[in-house]
């Protein structure tokens, strides 16, 4: 091969490499991160939850509190917190909450 063929390939292989860490891999890790600090967040207001109050959980308050993280990242991990039960509606309002 041509040793240019060789740099150019190495360049595009550089370059794709950067995209799958930038756009892919910091996303995932930044995911994991979020979904460890948020739960552990909401789960400790459920502890201090009486049958009388209720904590609301909305995306706009994660990401209130949470500002670090991208809006998709807590959309997902809000996702997950309502696949989970930890988070409901209230039947009275239906506000997300934990109660």
């Amino acid at each position: 091969m041509d040793t240019w063929t060789i740099v150019v390939i190495s360049i595009v292989i550089g370059l794709v490499a950067g995209y799958v860490y930038v756009y892919v891999l910091r996303d995932w890790l930044d995911y994991r991160k979020a979904r460890k600090e948020i739960f552990a967040f909401v789960n400790s207001y459920k502890r201090r939850c009486t049958g009388n109050n209720r904590f609301i959980v909305t995306v706009e308050s994660l990401q209130d509190s949470f500002r670090e993280y991208s809006s998709n990242v807590i959309a997902k991990v809000w996702i997950e917190l309502v696949n989970e039960r930890i988070i409901e509606t209230d039947p009275q309002d239906n506000v997300w909450c934990v109660r």
